[in-house]
C-alpha cells in the first residue's frame, strides 16, 4: 500500500469537500455550487463511491481527494501530501524506511512463488491431498495463491539468497527468524502457506497452517514493515467489488473465506480470529454499511469473544453518520447495519457452505442485529432473574449503549435493555447513571465553514505502507517515456488527467514542463534532481522498470496506442460520472454548458476509437 492508498483509505472525500462547500444529496452523488468559480445551479458533484469530484459547469475539471485539496488551498502535491497525511494520522515514511518496505515486499512475492512450486511438486502431494479433503477446486488454490513451505528450515532461506537478498533482510521481512545465535532459519516449515494481501493487492505476509500435529496449528507473520495483522482483512482486495453490492460478511479464518469465494460468495472475508480494529473499519465503512459477522454458535458463552464484539462495536460506532445541512451523508455504522449470524453447533463457515451454500446465504440473511444478539448472549451467563444477575447485564450493555452516539438511537437500546430485564427505565436509568458518550464517540457534523475533527485515531507510531501501488498501464506509459526520451514527440498527446493515481500525475506534469524545451538526457537528469523528495521514490521505480525492447514494439506507435488507452479509461470515467449525475437530475436540470461537454466526451471516445484501431493493426 502507498502512502497515497493509506490516506485515501483513512480520509472520506466528502468530509473534506464538505468544509469547503455545502452538499446536498444527489441520487448516489451529492451536488453543491462549484467552490471555484461563481454559480447559481449547483454543477459540483461528488461521488462517494468512487471518492472522486466533479465540475460539470465552466471548470470542466475534476478529480480525487489530492486534486481537490491541491485546487482548493492552491498547494503543490508535496504539501497536500503531508496536510492530508497529518489529517489521516499517517506517518510519511523515510527513504530508508521506504527501501526497507520495498524489499519486504520483493522479498514476499519471490517467497510466494518458491511456495508454490513447493506445492505443486512431488513434496507437495500430502497438501495437495489435505486441501483436496477441504474440497477446494484447483481455480481456487490458484486463486489464493496457496503454497508449501519445504520442512527442513533452510530451503526457502537458500533460495532466497541465491536471489541476491541478504539473511538480514529476510528476517526483517519475517520469512525466516532466530540470528541472535547467528543462525536463521525458515519461519515456516511444513506448513500450508495463504498469502495475505493488503486492501490494494500488495503481499504483506503469510499465514501457515501445520499439516500435523505441531503447535501452534496457525502460525503468521511477525510485525514487519509491511504486515500488521490489524491493518489487514484476508481476501479484501478479491472481495471489494462484491462488498459494494452486497454487503460484508466477516467470518474468522482462511479457509472459511476461501470456501465462501469457491462457491460464489465473494463477499466474504477474514478478520483472522482477531477482533475488528480501526484501520480495518476504516477500509470496510468506504465501501459498504452492511456488515454481518458470523460467529460459531458456542459463542456466545466465550468471554474472549464477548469482548471482541464489544471491541468491534466501539470501532464501527466511532465512524458515526457525517451530516451536511441536517441530511444524512452516509449512514454506515447503524445497530441495524451490524448484524450477527449464528452458525450451527460444532460447524464452521466452510463446513456450512460445503454442506449446503444455500443454508449459509440463509444464515446471512437472517443475521440479527448485534445489540439484539448481545441481550440474551449475555443474560445466558447469569441469573437475569436476580438483582445481582440484572446489574451484571446492565452494566455490561451500557458499554455498547454508551458507544453510540445518536441520542435517539441510545433511547431506543435503553428501551430494549430495560424491558429484557423487566425492570423500570426509571430504576435502570438510576442504578447506571447518565449516559454520555466518550469524546471520541461524538458525532461529527460537517456544515460550511466548520471544522472537521476526525474520530479516526492517529496511529503516529505506525509508519504507511510505502511500496507504491501501481496501476500497470499508466507505470508502463511514463517508463517507456521516461526511458526513452527520443519519443518525445508523443507527448502531444499526453495529458495529467489521463492518470487515476495522484503520483503519476504529479510526474506528468514535470515530464511536460521540461519537455516544452525539448526532451533528451539533460532534461532527464534536471528531472530527475528537481523533483519533490515524495515523488522520488516512484521516479526511481519508473526509471528501473524491466520493459521489453523498444524495436519490439514499434516504437512511437507503441506509445501513442497507450496514451490513447489512457484517454479512452479517462473518457469511459466520464461517461459513468455522466450517468450517475443524469440518474437524479435528468436531463431538464441539465445546463447548456453539460450539453456541450457530453456532446465533446462522446465526440472524442469516437475520434479516440478510430485513433486506437489505426495505431493497433499497426503495433
Amino acid at each position: 500500500m502507498s502512502v497515497v492508498d493509506d490516506i485515501k483509505s483513512r480520509l472520506d472525500i466528502l468530509e473534506v469537500v464538505a468544509n469547503h462547500t455545502a452538499l446536498q444529496r444527489s441520487g448516489k452523488a451529492f451536488k453543491a455550487n462549484c467552490p471555484f468559480h461563481q454559480e447559481r445551479t449547483p454543477s459540483f458533484f461528488v461521488f462517494p463511491d468512487r471518492q472522486s469530484w466533479r465540475c460539470f459547469g465552466a471548470c470542466a475539471t475534476g478529480g480525487d481527494i489530492f486534486s481537490f485539496v491541491m485546487k482548493t488551498q492552491n498547494l503543490e502535491f508535496a504539501e497536500a501530501l503531508k496536510r492530508l497525511a497529518m489529517q489521516a494520522g499517517v506517518t510519511l515514511p523515510s527513504r530508508e524506511r521506504r527501501t526497507e518496505q520495498q524489499s519486504a515486499f520483493d522479498i514476499n512475492e519471490a517467497a510466494k512463488e518458491y511456495f508454490r512450486f513447493r506445492l505443486a511438486s512431488s513434496q507437495g502431494s500430502e497438501a495437495r491431498a489435505y486441501l483436496d479433503r477441504r474440497g477446494l477446486d484447483k481455480l481456487t488454490i490458484e486463486k489464493f495463491e496457496l503454497g508449501l513451505s519445504p520442512k527442513d528450515g533452510e530451503s526457502l532461506k537458500n533460495h532466497l539468497m541465491n536471489q541476491g537478498f541478504s539473511a538480514e533482510q529476510l528476517a526483517q521481512a519475517g520469512v525466516v527468524s532466530g540470528g541472535d545465535s547467528g543462525r536463521y532459519r525458515d519461519l515456516f516449515r511444513g506448513r500450508l502457506i495463504f498469502p495475505i494481501r493488503n486492501g490494494q493487492g500488495d503481499l504483506g505476509g503469510f499465514g501457515g497452517r501445520a499439516l500435523d500435529d505441531s503447535n501452534p496449528k496457525y502460525l503468521n507473520s511477525p510485525r514487519t514493515p509491511v504486515f500488521d495483522k490489524g491493518r489487514i482483512l484476508y481476501g479484501l482486495y478479491l472481495a471489494k467489488d462484491a462488498i459494494r453490492q452486497q454487503g460484508v460478511v466477516i467470518v474468522e479464518g482462511y479457509m472459511d473465506a476461501i470456501m465462501a469465494h469457491q462457491h460464489g460468495y465473494s463477499n466474504v472475508v477474514a478478520s483472522m480470529g482477531t477482533a475488528l480494529t480501526e484501520n480495518q473499519v476504516t477500509e470496510i465503512r468506504r465501501l459498504t454499511g452492511q456488515i454481518t459477522m458470523a460467529l460459531d454458535a458456542d459463542a456466545a458463552g466465550q468471554q474472549a469473544t464477548l469482548r471482541s464484539l464489544e471491541s468491534s462495536w466501539k470501532v464501527f460506532q466511532t465512524h458515526t453518520a457525517a451530516k451536511v445541512q441536517g441530511t444524512t451523508l452516509f449512514q454506515r455504522q447503524d445497530a441495524t447495519n451490524l448484524k450477527v449470524a449464528v452458525l450451527p453447533d460444532d460447524l464452521d463457515p466452510d463446513e456450512v457452505i460445503r454442506q449446503s451454500p444455500e443454508d449459509w446465504a440463509n444464515l446471512v440473511e437472517s443475521g440479527r442485529p448485534l445489540f439484539e444478539y448481545l441481550l440474551p448472549a449475555l443474560s445466558a451467563q447469569v441469573d437475569i432473574s436476580s438483582p445481582p444477575g440484572k446489574a451484571w447485564v446492565s452494566q455490561r450493555l451500557f458499554n455498547f449503549i454508551a458507544a453510540v452516539p445518536e441520542p435517539i438511537q441510545q433511547d431506543h437500546y435503553f428501551q430494549m435493555l430495560a424491558n429484557h430485564l423487566k425492570v423500570s427505565e426509571d430504576t435502570l436509568r438510576a442504578s447506571m447513571s447518565r449516559i454520555t458518550p466518550s469524546p471520541r464517540n461524538i458525532r461529527s457534523r460537517v456544515v460550511r465553514g466548520t471544522a472537521n475533527p476526525s474520530n479516526r485515531a492517529a496511529d503516529t507510531t505506525s509508519s504507511a505502507f510505502a511500496k507504491l501501488a501501481n496501476d500497470p498501464i499508466e507505470d508502463h506509459c511514463l517508463a517507456r517515456l521516461l526511458q526513452n526520451p527520443e519519443l518525445y514527440e508523443t507527448l502531444e498527446e499526453l495529458r495529467p488527467e489521463y492518470f487515476r493515481r495522484p503520483e503519476n500525475r504529479e510526474i506528468v506534469k514535470h515530464v511536460l514542463y521540461v519537455a516544452s524545451d525539448g526532451f533528451d538526457e539533460s532534461a532527464i537528469a534536471w528531472l530527475q534532481q528537481t523533483v519533490e523528495e515524495e515523488l522520488a521514490p516512484h521516479l526511481e521505480y519508473l526509471f528501473g522498470k524491466v520493459l521489453p525492447p523498444l524495436e519490439q514494439r514499434g516504437g512511437p506507435l507503441e506509445v501513442n496506442e497507450t496514451i490513447h488507452r489512457l484517454e479512452e479509461r479517462y473518457l469511459r470515467d466520464l461517461k459513468v460520472e455522466e450517468a450517475m449525475r443524469f440518474s437524479d437530475t435528468g436531463a431538464d436540470g441539465l445546463m447548456e454548458e453539460s450539453d456541450d461537454q457530453v456532446l465533446e466526451v462522446n465526440h472524442r471516445i469516437k475520434r479516440n476509437e478510430v485513433a486506437r484501431n489505426g495505431l493497433t493493426q499497426n503495433v
